[in-house]
């Protein structure tokens, strides 16, 4: 009989104190484990950024998180030979260190989170103990690289990638995908579906909460009396930002009483701020990167969050996580009628769809919100209430529990 809880080993690429949707989700992971009776221990991989490590072993809000930052990675060598060979090294020696980390710690599961890189460092230890081996994925790293690096369909580099990936899927004893576009993908790819549990994305209720319209912030950057149209994340070419722009101007001839706020930066926001004075709408406000406990404030003043990301597979299949914060804020939603935010924002129920890169679709949508702000309160409520009841973690995290045990009674090993 069972004397002691069950013990998991969380396997990141990275944790807090990096932020980022990444370590957020992780953290959210490991906080309602342990309030489900878990226990919990963390391990990094050696590209957590050094500057945030404080030891080999940290304890942070009250969990075990073993550094393994001590082994080189491949930036550091100086010619494209050498970062092959310390990317191997890396692997090795990554093996090494977690086979004696579970040596130490003895859990009952081992869960690798993306990239591959975790789960066939964690293979190893998996085999030698027979413990089950989950590996949770978060993203499609070769469809990223597609959009953001240029990586060709038909280059090596894109068809190893998926090899790596596919090979991590092999020898885990079950994959979670985070989305159900993920889920799909990975079945057309030949992974059983029966090997996957979907572990979606999700928010703290309790932590996300309307709060009132900062009024001092509004009147500081122009925006009383406006329907401010906000934006709030990484400006990439996958968010579709473009879209956003172009369609203000479209609305903004129109109409004087609108606003567009982009908080954040990224790589598209010096090419998005050239294209908002070759359309003559100078007045949008890019505030760069904000400090994280600023981010309520902006939401605060905000009529409508829009997500314009572009048509690829990536956005097809992957969920991002900011549309659910900002329905949990109260906030209503307008996205692309891409899979990964058709997913999360039904249309006419919890937001407005529109058609990827149609900028005029949008700014139509826009103003039709402006006109109707009776729709504009139901679609923020109805969205409130379906990440309650659907998308707290809470709600989410047990499923992570219920696979564990069932792989626990099971005979499959990694």
């Amino acid at each position: 009989m069972r004397t002691r809880p069950l013990k998991v080993l969380h396997v990141l690429e990275k944790s807090l104190p990096d932020t980022g949707g990444y370590t957020i989700r992780a953290r959210a992971i490991i906080e309602n484990q342990i309030k489900l009776g878990m226990e919990v221990v963390v391990v990094t991989s050696p590209l957590m950024p050094p500057e945030m490590v404080k030891g080999e072993v940290e304890t942070l809000f009250g969990v075990k998180h073993y550094r393994t930052n001590h082994i080189p990675v491949p930036d550091s060598a100086r010619t494209r030979i050498g970062r092959y060979v310390t990317r191997a090294l890396m692997l090795y020696r990554y093996r090494k260190a977690l086979t004696k980390i579970v040596t130490q710690e003895k859990p009952d599961v081992i869960h690798a989170h993306s990239s591959y890189l975790n789960a066939l460092a964690a293979v190893p230890a998996a085999r030698t103990f027979g413990l089950p081996l989950v590996y949770e994925v978060r993203t499609l790293w070769g469809e990223s690289a597609v959009i953001e690096d240029g990586l060709k369909v038909d280059s090596w580099r894109y068809r190893m990638v998926w090899r790596l990936e596919l090979s991590a899927m092999r020898n885990a004893t079950a994959v979670v995908p985070i989305a159900v576009g993920i889920r799909d993908e990975l079945a057309r790819k030949g992974v059983p579906l029966g090997k996957m549990t979907v572990v979606g994305n999700g928010v703290d209720s309790s932590k996300f909460v309307a709060r009132p319209r900062d009024a001092a912030l509004a009147t500081k950057h122009g925006l009383d009396g406006k329907f401010v149209v906000g934006f709030i994340g990484t400006m990439r070419r996958l968010e579709g930002l473009s879209t956003l722009v172009q369609a203000f101007a479209a609305a903004r001839a129109r109409r004087q009483d609108i606003a567009l706020v982009l908080v954040g930066d990224g790589p598209d926001k010096p090419d998005l701020e050239a294209l908002a004075k070759k359309l003559g709408v100078q007045d949008i406000q890019f505030t760069g990167t904000v400090p994280h406990e600023q981010v309520a404030a902006w939401y605060s003043v905000m009529d409508v969050l829009v997500y314009p990301r572009i048509r690829a597979t990536i956005n097809e299949r992957v969920t991002p996580l900011k549309p659910l914060e900002a329905m949990a804020l109260g906030k209503a939603c307008v996205a692309s009628d891409v899979g990964g935010l058709t997913e999360l924002v039904t249309d006419g129920e919890t937001g407005v769809i529109f058609e990827a890169g149609n900028h005029e679709k949008l700014a139509q949508a826009l103003e039709g919100l402006m006109d109707d702000r009776a729709r504009l309160a139901k679609l923020a409520r109805q969205g409130t209430e379906f990440v309650h009841r659907e998308r707290d973690w809470s709600a989410i995290i047990p499923r992570t529990r219920e696979l564990y045990e069932r792989l626990r009674g099971g005979a499959a090993r990694a």
